[in-house]
């Protein structure tokens, strides 16, 4: 079993929400924020934290970056309990993890070269910014100024800010956000190749599919709690989303009652003369069977669930619930994963 790289013990965090009195102008109350996380990421992994806008993604990131406090739980570093060292929380964590806020807004007449000097420089360690610029795939802009970077360029910019100083641990915010189809598998190429250094990573996103056959662990939230923490492919058994199919097909549209059963239909859509299938536990050789009945298939694939389909699953709620609607400031809490029905 690979060693832990960081292990998070009933850490919660509460934002300060203002709310002003008239004998204290100051007063705060508690608002969003994350409750009771319980999770470990071991070295060379990759760690999805998947939810909904407002879930805590970004909280959680800046938690571990040594942003913000914990307002209680424990955080160890390394199998080392960083409360029990007599040294800041925050700033150890500083020294260990890189990290690599959302759409870093880099502009100026500056050049690249000199950006990432400027950031060297408040590096106690001697750093070598010619060789991070070519570790990300920017020696060649060096000396092109800000306002001349893509959006892509951008983010490997912001990449190499965050490998300064070798960090065990890099957090992605949202990393993918903004680029194109083939910037956007540069980037994640160049994260497996860090993974596969012994870097630990966790990247924020609000979308599933992407992360899958990429990441390790996917660690689900919603309302600042952990719905659900494991594998992909775990957590669709855990909650009856495995083995499902997709189907696109011309003509008439099989009778999939009478090929598999009454229960293996989830969804079924026609359009003029196609039509589009969800089937689940269809058993083996499914295709070559619809086929054999006369009917022609015109693509078939592996049906990943979106975040909501997982959310719904994970916590019970509805769609409705889980939807556009903004949370309030106040905690709501949801049952527990291990909680009984």
């Amino acid at each position: 079993m690979a060693d832990e790289v960081v292990e998070l013990i009933d850490v919660s965090f509460r934002h300060k929400i203002p709310e002003p009195k008239f004998t204290n102008p100051w007063n705060t109350r508690k608002g969003p924020g994350i409750f009771k996380m319980n999770f470990s990421l071991e070295s060379g992994k990759i760690l999805g934290l998947v939810g909904p806008n407002g879930a805590g993604k970004t909280t959680l990131l800046r938690i571990l970056a040594g942003i913000i406090p914990i307002d209680e739980g424990k955080i160890k570093l390394n199998g080392v309990d960083l409360s029990a060292s007599g040294e800041s929380i925050d700033g150890q964590l500083r020294l260990n993890v890189g990290h690599m806020p959302e759409q870093v807004r880099w502009s100026g007449n500056i050049t690249v070269l000199e950006a990432l000097n400027q950031f060297a420089e408040m590096r106690k360690d001697s750093i070598s910014s010619e060789k991070l610029l070519s570790l990300v795939g920017l020696a060649g802009k060096s000396d092109a100024s800000l306002d001349e970077l893509s959006q892509g360029m951008r983010q490997r910019l912001s990449l190499a800010v965050a490998l300064m100083g070798s960090p065990k641990m890099l957090l992605l915010d949202e990393p993918f956000n903004g680029l194109d189809p083939v910037a956007a598998k540069s980037v994640e190429k160049m994260i497996q190749e860090l993974a596969n250094k012994g870097v630990s990573i966790i990247i924020s996103s609000h979308q599933v599919s992407g992360l899958v056959g990429f990441i390790d662990q996917l660690l689900l939230i919603h309302r600042g709690q952990i719905v659900a923490d494991g594998t992909i492919e775990d957590i669709e058994s855990k909650l009856g989303l495995d083995n499902r199919i997709e189907l696109r097909g011309h003509g008439a549209i099989p009778d999939f009652t009478k090929l598999f059963g009454t229960d293996c239909v989830l969804n079924n859509h026609v359009k003029d003369s196609d039509w589009i299938c969800i089937i689940q536990y269809p058993g083996p050789n499914a295709v070559k069977k619809i086929i054999d009945a006369g009917y022609e298939i015109l693509e078939w694939k592996r049906k990943s669930p979106d975040i909501v389909e997982l959310l719904c699953h994970a916590t019970g709620l509805e769609i409705e619930d889980i939807g556009m609607e903004l949370q309030t400031s106040d905690m709501m809490p949801l049952r527990s994963k291990t909680e009984e029905e």
